[in-house]
């Protein structure tokens, strides 16, 4: 039987270049990397109870993630950069099961030996910060996905 796999630790990089990979300072929490198929009708004029129906085209999701934002980090003028270009990039999140960090090669994160992976393709649709009394300020980034997540859950045993 498998084991769960802790979030504590958990890192975001998103492919910054051709071989270069910048992680997502102090995310908090990552979700929507789901997707429902479409629904192709296959009825027939002789159907007399039901439609029929077979799964078509995935329709990837949005990918949401929450961050503290912090002044003067890098990465976080990084990803307001990425939302103005509008531009489609690899993005990787990868468990703490190891602290190697991922690799790019040709624009594409990779998986990680030891690490659980999830790896996609989207670009960042809207970044919004909420600022509220008494505590810190708090970013919400919306990365569009485009195309699959590619999941590697099976990591080498210790």
């Amino acid at each position: 039987m498998g084991t769960v796999i802790k979030s504590q630790g958990t890192e975001l990089f998103w492919a910054s270049g051709a071989s270069a990979a910048t992680r997502v300072v102090c995310a908090t929490s990552i979700s929507g990397l789901g997707g429902a198929k479409d629904q192709v009708e296959t009825s027939c004029l002789d159907n007399t109870e039901d439609k029929t129906f077979i799964g078509g085209l995935g329709n990837p999701g949005q990918v949401t993630v929450g961050f503290n934002v912090h002044k003067g980090e890098i990465s976080h003028e990084d990803i307001l950069a990425l939302k103005a270009a509008g531009t489609v990039v690899s993005w990787g999140i990868y468990s703490s099961d190891a602290v190697t960090p991922p690799t790019v090669t040709g624009s594409v994160m990779q998986p990680v030996v030891g690490r659980v992976s999830a790896i996609f393709q989207g670009y960042v649709a809207d970044i919004n910060i909420d600022i509220q009394g008494n505590d810190i300020w708090k970013g919400t980034i919306t990365i569009q996905r485009s195309g699959p997540v590619t999941f590697d859950l099976l990591i080498p045993a210790s």
